[in-house]
């Protein structure tokens, strides 16, 4: 879960020594995309006449939730760069709530912002919880202008 940055700060001259980038950035990515990796692997493993089979959803094809969508850099202390909400109804997304930056605002005031979204999602889809919480990181952030792609906000 560190950064690169952080690994060789940990494990570079500093640290124990045995930061090898010609090594150390690729066993970091396989660690990191390791379950999709053999994810690949095993499907390719696998004959591809398989029989599909269709669940009928019934009337979970009606429920709707809401994921909150967090850009933030992984690790525990880590700033929230920015917040959003996706509205689903069974598989299909059915409305965005856009994210907003979160550049000076303290933790409680980005919590007061994620109420006042919940209340919104309540009033008109009766939605009183998120269903789930997704980390994206900040490099994925589609606003502009955004602190992080100064040059790209112009």
């Amino acid at each position: 879960m560190l950064s690169a940055e952080q690994a060789q700060v940990l494990h570079g001259p500093e640290g124990n020594d045995c930061w090898d980038p010609a090594v150390c950035y690729s066993r970091r990515s396989y660690a990191r995309h390791r379950d999709r990796i053999n994810q690949a692997r095993n499907r390719r493993r696998r004959p591809v006449d398989l029989e599909q089979v269709s669940v009928d959803l019934g009337p979970l094809a009606q429920v709707v939730f809401a994921v909150l969508v967090v850009y933030r850099k992984a690790g525990a202390d880590t700033p929230v760069h920015a917040v959003g909400a996706e509205i689903w109804q069974g598989q299909e997304k059915v409305a965005v709530v856009p994210p907003i930056h979160c550049a000076g605002l303290v933790p409680s005031q980005v919590h007061a912002y994620v109420s006042k979204m919940l209340q919104l999602l309540e009033d008109r889809y009766a939605i009183k919880k998120f269903a789930s919480q997704v980390r994206l990181d900040p490099d994925l952030c589609r606003l502009r202008p955004c602190p992080l792609h100064p040059e790209e906000g112009l």
